[in-house]
């Protein structure tokens, strides 16, 4: 994986809650490989949009996971979403080179 790759999938990332937690497992592990200064920072970007991740899907399960549910994810989890995949981004780029 690699930093384009990180990229190309995170244009989708938003359109909803599940595309949103779909790209934070994808992109869990995929600083493991690098330097340890990188991995920190990586996974403390990553852990910012996995809470807004498991906080919306708590909330989602706890509403009866309704097939319908995106108005509440724009509302309410979709704004800070996006600030942590920015900061995510941000880390992204500066990808070590290989």
């Amino acid at each position: 994986m690699s930093r384009e790759y990180i990229e190309k999938k995170s244009e989708t990332a938003l359109e909803s809650m599940f595309r949103f937690a779909k790209f934070v497992a994808e992109t869990e592990f995929l600083a493991s490989a690098m330097c340890v200064e990188f991995q920190e920072k990586y996974g403390r970007a990553w852990f910012d949009m996995e809470l807004v991740n498991a906080l919306a899907l708590a909330e989602w399960e706890q509403d009866g996971s309704p097939e319908e549910w995106n108005k509440v994810w724009v509302e309410r989890y979709k704004n800070e979403a996006e600030e942590t995949l920015s900061e995510f981004l941000e880390v992204v780029k500066e990808w070590p080179d290989s």
